[in-house]
């Protein structure tokens, strides 16, 4: 039971989060939308940087991708939802399949640099193309598809949309890092020199894993253009990139759940001090300071380490 914890712990959080409409306001649940999709993008940050310790600085550009090419299907008319979504995914495996090829053979801050440079090149790209992207204006005017539960002045069928999604990435990415497929990816973080000399294709299995990431932050890109409605260049900027790898790591970048929860919170005080103070990036820049002096492995590891204190006292644990 204890080595599960951390899995029951996600279900039952998800039932949670199945109930909160039912008791809060709309300010609340929109709030929740935001952390959600914004969440789906630290987790694909989390499963490279945890599973294989490479950090990518390209994961808002999938989402945004992802956001502009329904962005364009729909404002020019071309297709429509659910045709704009299929294309959408479909472009974003396909970039991600060069850019995982490009990027393949690289390491560590190599890795990290390449991907900068990749996301950098398709920012000034989108910024540039006026024609298709529109500038810096971005695009407007992305209505929310017509399906059951989708109304007009309620956020409680997207609510719904977004937490079904969100939490089959999530249980999926679970049962994936606890497959051997899983068990593979964290031998290459340990020696890639050593998996290959027991015979594992490591590109491959670097690349399969590349692919996954980019396809989850596709996936938010889904949810972030049809919640706001807009999409431009900010979105996929350096300072969208560095926003991630900070809340990952803020949560804990070895832990799915951890990436969530760094998230929820930078996303909360976010929205909460932004109201009241204009220096609110300044009081999560110092809360993310003392949290990397006095815990490294983020929020999740003070977590683990309450969670052990309270079993070593529990009867079960007596019992053991």
């Amino acid at each position: 039971m204890r080595k599960n914890y951390k899995l029951w712990a996600l279900i039952i959080s998800i039932l949670l989060l199945a109930a909160i409409p039912l008791v809060v306001d709309q300010f609340f649940i929109t709030m929740l939308i935001r952390i959600m999709y914004f969440g789906l993008l630290s987790v694909a940050f989390t499963f490279l940087a945890g599973q294989l310790g490479l950090f990518s600085l390209m994961v808002p550009v999938f989402m945004g991708i992802s956001a502009y090419t329904i962005a364009i299907l729909e404002s020019k008319e071309i297709l429509l939802f659910p045709y704009s979504v299929l294309v959408a995914l479909g472009i974003i495996l396909a970039f991600a399949a060069l850019a995982g090829f490009l990027v393949n053979r690289s390491k560590e801050v190599y890795f990290l640099m390449l991907t900068l440079v990749l996301g950098q090149l398709v920012w000034a790209i989108v910024l540039q193309w006026v024609s298709l992207t529109k500038g810096t204006n971005g695009i407007s005017g992305i209505e929310v598809p017509h399906l059951w539960g989708l109304g007009q002045g309620s956020n409680v069928g997207f609510y719904y949309y977004t937490l079904a999604v969100f939490s089959l990435v999530v249980l999926g990415l679970t049962a994936i890092m606890r497959s051997s497929f899983g068990l593979k990816l964290r031998g290459i973080r340990e020696s890639e020199s050593r998996m290959i000399m027991l015979g594992y294709n490591v590109a491959l299995l670097k690349w399969a894993a590349f692919m996954i990431s980019s396809f989850i932050a596709g996936l938010a890109g889904i949810f972030y253009v049809y919640y706001s409605g807009l999409i431009n260049p900010d979105s996929i900027s350096l300072n969208s990139a560095n926003q991630v790898m900070i809340a990952s790591i803020f949560g804990g970048v070895n832990s799915i759940i951890g990436a969530i929860l760094g998230t929820g919170i930078i996303k909360t005080l976010e929205i909460v001090l932004s109201g009241s103070t204009q220096r609110y990036l300044l009081i999560i820049g110092i809360l993310f300071l003392v949290v990397i002096m006095f815990a490294p492995k983020g929020v999740i590891d003070i977590m683990e380490r309450v969670m052990n204190k309270l079993w070593k006292g529990s009867p079960y644990d007596k019992r053991r």
